[in-house]
């Protein structure tokens, strides 16, 4: 175990706190996560209930220099902990007696007694209510306030994005109070970093494997999304799709409104249904400006706003933007496949087969049609491929037929390849022809992709999925109104992100 003796009676939780979460499974395994907590958290939390094995509190005194805090979480509250009310009275009060910070779930009444737990400035008081906003939520903040606690946290489950954010907006009330409110849940990353810059008092990040859903990475919060400089922002931007775990925009296009000064703040937008939830119908303050859109939600955009010509074309738009008329629906996909397939030579007189049939193949299909290649589409599902490839007049290719076709480009346009356990999503038998291989897929660490890995293994060309964003990007920036972008400077953030 760590060899460092702190005296944290003597410590106080900062405010705000940037609290690194971490779930070890056991007493050495927190040594290992305590070594990976970046410089930028201020205090540290340990979620007793996720462990394997019961970790003794003296035994995290001496990891780290920081204020530790030690949670209980109940299932009731989302949490693990399922032991009697003695139970958990006996482990907070054997933590405080380590000197280290606890967090005391309200609804346990023992802050009731001004004898336990006397010095509340070790004490974080909180209530996790994981469906929904509970109704009394202003009556349980002042009662939460009114033990001494040093923070008052309410944490509320959110179902969608606009419930998110309406909890996000609550923080706003209590700016700089020791008060922290923010929702929990899949689509409670964008309130988490809003509530953040509205002044709460805690902000929590996981370091390793999540503490909660929706939880975005301590890094990711500071670095990103800057959450520890309070400022004004004018403008929402954001990626739209079904996970955002994925995506490198929200990491590319802040360092692009940072590096200008911009007033903007590009947010990570998680969304189940496109079409219930409407993200761009969402009216909040500050605005949003433009989304960049992705899987699985392409097509349900191109009916979101006026298309242009390309969107029209494709029936799919990666980009929506917001002008004096409204929304207007763009593809920046199309561009992007074309220029990098350009640098390859035309397509004249050549085959491709583009596999999948979602929004990323259809732009696909559309910028391999313009450098004249004969496309022909394949997909799991046929009669998906016999539908997209009757919509953009080029035929389409049985999945069973796959492994056994000839062509000189293969296009991967589906989600495949990203991890590190999955396949090629194109059979490597036809690897052997050495034909250009293009993925639309990138992995977020900069590595190369499964389907990348095999084509390069067998000497063929390929073109990668980075190739495609950084292209893509450059023309997103300049439609959500960011001057003097270019594939040079987009291509360095992103390295600067892959960096150890």
């Amino acid at each position: 175990m760590g060899s460092g003796v702190f005296d944290l009676t003597e410590k106080r939780l900062p405010i705000p706190a940037f609290v690194a979460s971490l779930a070890p499974k056991d007493a050495v395994d927190a040594e290992r996560l305590v070594a990976r907590v970046p410089a930028t958290a201020n205090a540290i939390e340990f979620r007793m209930d996720l462990a394997d094995r019961p970790i003794p509190a003296a035994s995290l005194a001496g990891l780290d220099p920081r204020p530790a805090i030690l949670t209980w979480r109940s299932l009731a509250e989302g949490g693990e902990f399922s032991g009697s009310a003695d139970e958990y009275r006996r482990l907070v009060e054997d933590a405080y007696a380590s000197g280290a910070t606890v967090d005391v779930e309200h609804d346990r009444g023992l802050l009731a007694d001004p004898s336990v737990l006397p010095d509340r400035g070790r004490v974080l008081v909180s209530h996790h209510s994981p469906f929904s906003l509970p109704a009394d939520w202003e009556s349980r903040v002042a009662s939460m306030k009114a033990t001494g606690a040093r923070v008052t946290k309410l944490v509320a489950g959110t179902g969608d994005l606009a419930a998110s954010l309406r909890v996000a907006d609550l923080q706003r009330s209590r700016p700089n109070d020791g008060v922290a409110i923010f929702p929990m849940g899949p689509a409670s990353a964008p309130g988490r970093v809003l509530s953040a810059l509205h002044g709460a008092a805690a902000v929590y990040g996981p370091v390793g494997r999540d503490t909660a859903a929706g939880q975005l990475p301590l890094a990711d919060l500071i670095d990103v999304f800057e959450v520890d400089r309070p400022r004004k922002v004018e403008a929402l931007f954001g990626v739209v799709a079904g996970s955002i775990a994925r995506s490198l925009s929200p990491r590319l296009h802040n360092a692009l409104f940072r590096a200008r000064e911009l007033p903007y703040l590009y947010l990570p937008l998680p969304v189940a249904d496109f079409d219930r939830e409407k993200p761009h119908e969402i009216a909040h303050d500050p605005p949003f400006r433009g989304f960049a859109v992705t899987q699985p939600w392409k097509l349900a955009a191109a009916r979101a706003g006026r298309p242009s010509e390309d969107v029209r074309k494709i029936g799919a738009a990666n980009t929506l933007v917001r002008g004096r008329g409204g929304w207007k629906a763009e593809n920046t996909d199309a561009d992007a496949v074309f220029e990098a397939l350009a640098d390859h030579d035309t397509g004249e007189g050549r085959s491709a087969v583009v596999v999948g049939a979602g929004g990323a193949a259809r732009a696909a299909v559309v910028a391999a049609r313009r450098l004249g290649y004969e496309v022909a589409i394949s997909a799991r599902k046929d009669a998906e491929a016999d539908r997209v490839a009757a919509e953009l007049g080029v035929d389409s290719l049985a999945w069973s037929d796959l492994a056994a076709s000839e062509a000189d480009l293969y296009v991967n346009a589906t989600p495949v390849g990203w991890k590190d356990d999955e396949p090629s999503s194109i059979p490597p038998v036809l690897f052997a022809e050495r034909p250009l291989v293009f993925d639309c897929v990138y992995r977020r660490d900069g590595r190369e992709t499964s389907t990348i890995r095999a084509a390069r293994a067998a000497k063929c060309p390929t073109v990668d999925g980075l190739k495609m964003f950084v292209i893509q990007a450059v023309r997103q920036a300049e439609l959500f109104g960011v001057e003097g972008v270019t594939q040079e400077e987009v291509a360095a953030i992103l390295q600067e992100g892959f960096a150890p």
